[in-house]
């Protein structure tokens, strides 16, 4: 889990403390420093001569390279052709003191100090919520950063450093304390108080071959990365929980409006669908009207009218001709009916015989669905008077 996660959370930026133990004084150079894609570059270079500014001063929330350099920590070359060195190396015990070693041109160059020196300031360092990542010792580390000196000889905190073939050949101690070196790498000029703390921050993300050293379990590595990791990921998801609320308030807000439209709509919908069905109601009343009155057939009345008046005799007299009569008299308040598909012819003559013609001519008629003579009578003066119903059918 946690090879996964430091390929996904990274340390791009960080505190190097380097710690210079005296006989009865430390010295603190703290350099910081932030990684963007392969550069680096220097935020600040400040100095303490005590513990407790430094503790008010750095972001504890910054992870913390150590380099301890000065009292306690020897640095010693070790020729593996010479057979001295050689029993030196093999006779060290190597679990009972943390180190950091540089392969050079014909010799290894090795910084070292005894555990508890080290577990003490590791202790002062995280009793004060400081969060460790990685421990350096000494300053022969600088002789990874000559490639990019190109010089001879350069200065390492109080180390004078020889080189040859750009590789280590050879280190003193310089005894003039107060001369003091500048290097340009890159954009960046450092002096040679930072140069190792600046070498033990690049190797901290190169990882350079040449550099090897204690594996300290007990540093806050993982936890670091544990907690940037819970940090990240707990934002994320608050983010995504803000985010999905949003995302739901603006959704509620735009269905609330759908649903406020639709409502409208369908309030719309139910008054165009009640005055459909009144205007199809009014339509079937009319219908039926029209079918009462026979203005519904293909054929209006006015054409049996005038079939039924072209045949009319000559001595035959017609006074009423009724389409479509009321059944009834009309009274007021009451509703009219009247009687469909009909005709009711009243006229008078005084041929009889003329009144059967035309009776039977109006049989024929292929339309006449029915015929019905109401009445027939004579008045004083022998003249004939009647009343006739015809009904016509439904075509």
């Amino acid at each position: 889990m946690i090879t996964i996660l430091s390929k996904i959370i990274k340390i791009n930026k960080l505190h190097v403390v380097g710690i210079i133990k005296n006989e009865n004084e430390e010295l603190y150079h703290v350099l910081t420093v932030r990684k963007k894609g392969t550069k680096l570059a220097i935020i600040s270079m400040v100095s303490f001569t005590e513990f407790e500014q430094l503790n008010k001063t750095l972001y504890q929330s910054l992870p913390i390279l150590l380099l301890i350099d000065g009292k306690g920590v020897l640095n010693k070359a070790i020729d593996f052709n010479n057979e001295a060195d050689k029993t030196w190396y093999k006779n060290i015990d190597l679990n009972s003191i943390y180190y950091t070693s540089l392969k050079g041109l014909n010799s290894d160059f090795i910084s070292f100090s005894r555990k508890n020196i080290i577990n003490d300031t590791i202790s002062k360092f995280k009793m004060n919520n400081f969060q460790i990542i990685d421990i350096y010792l000494g300053s022969l580390i600088a002789a990874i950063l000559i490639n990019s000196i190109k010089k001879e000889v350069i200065l390492s905190n109080d180390l004078l450093l020889e080189f040859k073939n750009d590789k280590l050949n050879n280190y003193s101690k310089q005894t003039d304390f107060t001369k003091n070196e500048n290097y340009t790498i890159g954009t960046e000029s450092i002096s040679n108080i930072y140069l190792p703390l600046y070498a033990a921050v690049i190797d901290f993300y190169v990882k350079s071959k040449e550099i090897s050293k204690t594996k300290i379990d007990t540093l806050d590595t993982d936890e670091i990365i544990y907690k940037k990791a819970f940090k990240y990921f707990g934002i994320s998801i608050l983010a995504g929980f803000l985010i999905s609320l949003l995302i739901s308030f603006f959704l509620i807000q735009y269905y609330t409006s759908k649903n406020t439209t639709l409502n409208i709509q369908n309030t719309s919908t139910d008054k165009n669908y009640q005055q459909t069905l009144d205007l199809e109601k009014q339509k079937e009343n009319k219908e039926k009207i029209l079918l009462d009155s026979g203005f519904s057939s293909s054929k209006f009345l006015s054409f049996y009218s005038y079939e039924i008046i072209k045949i009319v005799p000559q001595d035959v007299s017609l006074t009423v001709l009724e389409i479509t009569p009321l059944t009834k008299e009309s009274k007021a308040k009451q509703k009219l009916i009247f009687e469909s598909n009909t005709i009711e012819v009243k006229g008078e003559t005084f041929n009889e015989a003329s009144f059967n013609t035309w009776i039977e001519s109006l049989k024929k008629m292929n339309w006449l669905e029915n015929f019905e003579i109401i009445s027939l009578k004579k008045d004083k003066k022998n003249k004939s008077q009647f009343e006739v119903k015809i009904k016509i059918k439904n075509v």
